[in-house]
């Protein structure tokens, strides 16, 4: 944006009256205009207030403003506009007959050598005129901008009518101070009260108490009465007008305005604990947790918690990273062969009219070297057509979208890949660690990715953590650090334009560009997965080899919040510690309900009662001679059958001892109640070993029940064999181990 700049925002003005605007020209436009002749008819209010000009005056065919008011869109003083002429030439096609104007000469680039004479001093008048000084600060508008950058337009108009200058100023001051320290996207309530404010009291005066409290009081209600009827739950309302009022205190109330009697409402908000969050109803009425890119019911038989366990979980994550790591390395390959074909192509350039350059047929994709073209023209402007008014389809073949892909670019879908492959290595890694990570500072120096004795760190901030511990600081594994050196290489073209231009956004690891027409970005991804549905399902079902359905649901299901969750469950499932788990998520102090907003209580209980158990350090063993000939004998037909036979004879069921999940990994009392009772016979461990094997060997997705006994088999079987007091145990290892099968079991395990 222009300093200096009149016009600079539509938000700020949403709804605003065209007073100014004759009743002529806005009846044959029509009531319901297209958003480009909106904005145009905004500017025009705009441009009439500020100069003052009447457009009832002068001629019937053009009035001499209105003519004006076209050169003054390409003054920089007036508005920054990429493309002013698309607007205005809409415009003019609004006005039709009912509006004559013929005399409209709307230029169709910045080309000033290609403007006529008079239309070039109709700009310069207007870049030297006088303005009217109050309307020039009134039409500024009200934008405030995060500690992040990111920038937010308040609609305040309503309120300065009403009010003045001096209490808009007031308002937006106060709100501004406080969103510049903040991080939040923007101020909560304070556009909603000023316009309700404007609306409901005729007068109001800002130095009393009583007015103020009672204001305070009558419009608390209202707004999340409102609020709720729109959608947005009591608990989102609550939590940000707990931000509205500390606004209100820390930056208004008792400075420039008096402090309100009674005080401003201030209910207490509290959270739902974490196993009533992320709860969801499935069309069948059942209801589940979404924490996961695993949906998980709330009430699970114990066959369905195995499979939950052992197998859905892992296989989601194992899809999620078979697809990250192929799009990644499909990626590099793309950048890297748009070097090598940029050597042999012809970069383009807009040609003249009447002159055949060979452009049409070089940006046609049946020319067989049309990419060497596109990457000659990359390679040589990079986003430079986007500065001097030319079209990205001008210069490169159609769709440019797609072209923006075939060139190796970082599109912010893209970049979801790489996102995924870190935060699944490194659960600690949020969205937001990522989206805010700083490559450089502010001098150019790398601070975003270091190397120390012990590796290379990608190091950040996770602001939510306070500022005593927001500093954070990941190890690579050689994997992820390749990762992290490829969006490095992927971003560097959009790191140097936004260089050049001296925007601070350059710093950032993530940025992307959608497009070849559209300037490149800070990255975002909390949005492009919920954006890019359609896309992630077609590119699961290619690089995953899944098939649709599968794909369709998984990319529903697919976020990078629930990804973390995901491989910190797994971590929990592979240690049996919660205190790992929180470790792992990077969290300084260990919070014993943490597992609740992930895992549902069944599932939870499953988990402790039936497998943690068995991994005790005070299991009693339970000697029970019977046939070593068990698995020649037997005939089970399904898993279900042979999973119901070792729960009624491996395992002896005892009271559950861990009703507390967050006790996961606690010492272990020595009472009896404390011990697994396991029955060891020759017949049930040649099972459990065979069962073991099968699912070693396996080279498919063996199913929960199998993979749940097989660990249990890798845990009890050394146990056995380190008991020096009881030979008897060895002895009946070394028995069962000669005379495993695999093979007799094998058919059973992937059901």
């Amino acid at each position: 944006m222009t300093i200096g700049t009149i016009f600079r925002s539509m938000r700020c003005f949403q709804g605003y009256p065209l007073d100014r605007l004759p009743e002529r020209l806005l009846a044959a436009i029509g009531p319901t205009p297209d958003q480009r002749t909106a904005r145009c008819l905004l500017r025009l209010q705009c441009y009439l207030e500020v100069t003052e000009e009447n457009l009832e005056a002068t001629n019937a065919r053009c009035p001499e403003p209105l003519l004006n008011f076209v050169a003054a869109n390409f003054s920089k003083r007036f508005v920054s506009m990429r493309n002013p002429w698309t607007d205005l030439r809409k415009l003019k096609t609004s006005l039709g007959g009912s509006f004559p104007a013929d005399e409209l000469r709307v230029p169709g680039s910045w080309n000033r050598d290609g403007w006529s004479e008079g239309f070039r001093a109709r700009v310069e008048h207007f870049a030297q005129r006088a303005l009217n000084p109050d309307r020039v600060a009134f039409w500024k508008g009200w934008i405030a901008f995060n500690a992040a950058g990111k920038r937010t337009d308040l609609t305040l108009w309503k309120f300065h009518r009403a009010f003045g200058q001096k209490r808009t100023d007031q308002l937006f001051s106060a709100a501004d101070d406080w969103f510049r320290s903040a991080r939040d996207t923007r101020p909560p309530f304070i556009a909603d009260f000023s316009s309700w404010l404007a609306d409901h009291q005729a007068t109001i005066d800002f130095d009393s108490s009583t007015e103020l409290g009672a204001a305070f009081a009558e419009y608390y209600p209202s707004a999340l009465r409102r609020g709720h009827a729109s959608g947005v739950s009591l608990a989102v309302l609550l939590a940000l007008w707990s931000r509205f009022v500390q606004i209100l205190y820390d930056h208004l109330l008792g400075r420039d305005w008096a402090v309100p009697l009674p005080a401003v409402p201030r209910p207490e908000n509290k959270r739902p604990p974490g196993a009533k969050t992320s709860i969801r109803t499935t069309p069948r009425g059942v209801e589940i947790k979404h924490s996961l890119v695993t949906p998980v019911p709330l009430e699970v038989s114990d066959s369905e918690a195995k499979e939950l366990i052992f197998r859905n979980i892992r296989r989601d994550v194992d899809i999620l990273l078979l697809w990250a790591r192929e799009e990644v390395k499909l990626a590099r390959e793309r950048a890297e062969r748009r070097k090598v074909l940029a050597k042999t192509g012809i970069a383009s350039t807009p040609s003249t009219r009447g002159v055949n350059s060979g452009l049409r047929y070089r940006l046609s994709r049946t020319c067989p070297d049309w990419l060497s073209h596109a990457s000659a023209t990359f390679e040589a402007n990079n986003f430079s057509h986007l500065y001097n008014g030319r079209a990205a389809s001008l210069i490169y073949p159609t769709p440019v979208a797609d072209t923006c892909w075939d060139l190796g670019l970082p599109t912010p879908a893209l970049l979801l890949a790489h996102a995924a492959v870190l935060v699944a290595a490194h659960p600690k890694i949020t969205p937001a660690f990522l989206d805010q990570l700083e490559l450089f500072d502010r001098d150019g120096k790398q601070i975003g990715l270091i190397q120390t004795d012990a590796g290379w760190y990608l190091c950040g901030a996770k602001r939510r953590k306070g500022a005593r511990f927001a500093e954070q600081r990941v190890l690579l594994t050689s994997e992820t650090l390749q990762v992290v050196r490829d969006v490095i290489a992927l971003t560097e073209p959009l790191r140097q334009r936004l260089r050049d231009e001296q925007h601070p956004n350059w710093r950032l690891l993530f940025i992307a560009t959608p497009t070849l027409g559209l300037r490149p970005r800070a990255w975002n991804s909390t949005s492009q997965a919920s954006r890019k549905t359609d896309w992630l399902a077609e590119r699961f079902r290619l690089l995953a080899n899944i098939d649709d359905t599968e794909a369709t649901d998984l990319a529903e299901r697919f976020s990078l919040r629930r990804l973390r969750a995901s491989a910190a469950i797994l971590i929990y499932f592979e240690t049996g510690s919660v205190q790992r788990m929180a470790e792992a998520l990077g969290h300084e102090v260990f919070v014993p309900k943490l597992l609740d907003h992930y895992l549902p209580k069944p599932l939870q209980e499953f988990f402790t009662e039936r497998w943690i158990q068995i991994f005790q350090t005070g299991i009693l063993c339970e000697a029970l001679k019977t046939s070593q000939y068990l698995l020649d004998a037997t005939t089970f037909q399904t898993m279900e059958q042979l999973d119901t036979f070792l729960e009624n004879h491996a395992l002896r069921r005892i009271p559950a001892h861990l009703e507390n999940p967050d006790s996961v990994g606690d010492a272990v009392s020595d009472q009896a109640t404390s011990k697994v009772v396991f029955g060891i016979e020759i017949g049930v461990l040649t099972l459990l070993l065979s069962l073991e094997a099968a699912v070693r060997r396996s080279t498919g997705h063996p199913c929960g029940r199998a993979i749940r006994w097989a660990r249990i088999c890798e845990r009890l079987v050394p146990h056995l064999e380190t008991q020096a007091e009881e030979p008897e145990f060895r002895r009946m290892i070394a028995d069962a181990k000669r005379l495993a099968n695999p093979e007799k079991v094998e058919h059973l395990i992937h059901e």
